[in-house]
């Protein structure tokens, strides 16, 4: 009557889901792709991305927003970046916590192993161009010792390439069912990067990225065999960390300008302004104004920027960046000029960057942006070609073989684009 001695059901896992997961030194990005349509999956609820700050304060690291809403308050109590030093002998410690860049990583996997696992039991990862083999071999043992199903690993600009490699080619777009009242207005599916309608043929993409770690400006050449990665530059004198510091600095000195108080010289009201960085970048590059507010315990300040304000704070930032591309794209000897610069979506927030690549780059050469869920809905594109044994089971990160057109799948992952950058 009361139902004393039954078990609970095992969940059922839909064998048709398949997760792609985009990670950097920043964040973990995850996408869900079922029946050929691709959603994002929520990792820290209610945020869609894992940041990747891990707290210090207790036995157990508390991973994602709890760490970031205190990485400048106590940064002696977070571990962050770890990413790009597994292998090196690095360690994070405060009182009895400790953790090392294996440790880090192995808790983070474990967190992701419980919203992962609840989907699909195929996952992919896709990975930044600058880790060494050694560090994605490290990576694969330790997704494997937090029972994470990873079926496949590839470098993410490879994947994101290979995603839209027929666009870029010229020939017939990969079958698209949206079902939505957008496309019909539009017949593009609502992921695609535009191409101009003229270009055609083989062709190299410049994929554009940065994380807490440094920014990486990928070059892939795009065949009809397949995708291979010409040439890669990392700056990591302009990682993403360095941009927000420099945003601060100046929001700082424009503080100190108007009321002579600086937000730097209180933990709480840097902390605060650093909270507030990502919904300002976001509003930037729509071209919108901002307001900030820095709020200490005895004072508060307004501050109202236009977004011409943000691109000169980082203007030798962006300098920077678009130095690592031009080393990429000369160190791959290109008969002629790339097709299209991509930047990411963490990229193209990047205040000044686009512009400046836009009065930089040759005219045939289109700058865009892509959608947020991007590299992670290509990423679980590629996992039925891993499970049918039609990828080697090594990380790909020089080549990747396009998939036949009469084997391609009706649909594809989709998700929301971004404006892009520069329309042509």
């Amino acid at each position: 009557m009361f139902g004393f001695g039954t078990k609970k059901a095992a969940p059922a896992f839909d064998r048709s889901k398949l997760v792609g997961i985009d990670l950097t030194a920043t964040r973990a990005r995850a996408s869900v792709a079922v029946g050929g349509r691709g959603r994002p999956l929520v990792l820290d609820d209610p945020a869609e991305d894992l940041h990747l700050f891990l707290t210090l304060d207790r036995r157990s690291p508390d991973i994602g927003s709890a760490g970031q809403a205190i990485c400048r308050k106590y940064p002696h109590l977070v571990c962050s970046n770890f990413l790009p030093f597994l292998g090196h002998a690095r360690q994070w410690q405060s009182g009895r916590a400790a953790l090392t860049p294996e440790s880090a990583l192995q808790a983070v996997f474990e967190r992701l192993r419980g919203p992962v696992t609840a989907e699909s039991e195929a996952i992919a990862l896709a990975l930044p161009a600058y880790l060494t083999a050694a560090q994605v071999k490290a990576v694969r043992e330790l997704a494997g010792r937090a029972h994470l199903p990873v079926r496949g690993t590839a470098a993410a600009a490879l994947v994101v390439a290979a995603d839209r490699a027929g666009l870029v080619l010229g020939g017939s777009a990969p079958a698209h069912t949206s079902g939505s009242a957008d496309d019909a207005d539009d017949a593009r599916p609502d992921w695609v990067v535009p191409i101009r309608a003229h270009a055609h043929g083989p062709a190299a993409i410049v994929v554009v990225d940065v994380d807490e770690f440094a920014l990486t400006a990928s070059v892939v050449g795009v065949e009809a065999g397949g995708v291979k990665m010409l040439a890669s530059a990392t700056r990591p004198r302009a990682s993403l960390k360095a941009w927000k510091d420099r945003i601060i600095d100046g929001m700082s000195d424009r503080c100190v300008r108007l009321c002579r108080r600086d937000p730097r010289d209180s933990a709480d009201a840097e902390q605060a302004l650093y909270l507030q960085l990502d919904t300002a970048l976001d509003r930037t590059r729509a071209g919108q104004p901002v307001t900030l507010t820095v709020r200490s315990e005895h004072w508060y300040q307004d501050l109202v920027h236009q977004p011409e304000e943000f691109d000169a704070y980082c203007t030798a930032l962006a300098a920077i960046g678009a130095d690592g591309l031009v080393e990429a794209v000369r160190s791959a000897n290109l008969a002629v000029p790339p097709r299209a610069i991509w930047l990411t979506h963490a990229a193209a927030r990047l205040p000044g960057l686009a512009a400046l690549l836009h009065q930089n780059s040759p005219e045939q050469t289109e700058i865009f942006a892509l959608s947020p869920t991007a590299i992670a809905d290509a990423t679980a594109a590629l996992v039925p070609r891993w499970l049918a044994g039609k990828l080697p089971p090594v990380h790909l990160d020089a080549h990747l073989p396009l998939e036949p057109a009469a084997e391609k799948p009706a649909t594809r992952p989709t998700s929301a684009a971004n404006p892009p950058a520069r329309q042509g």
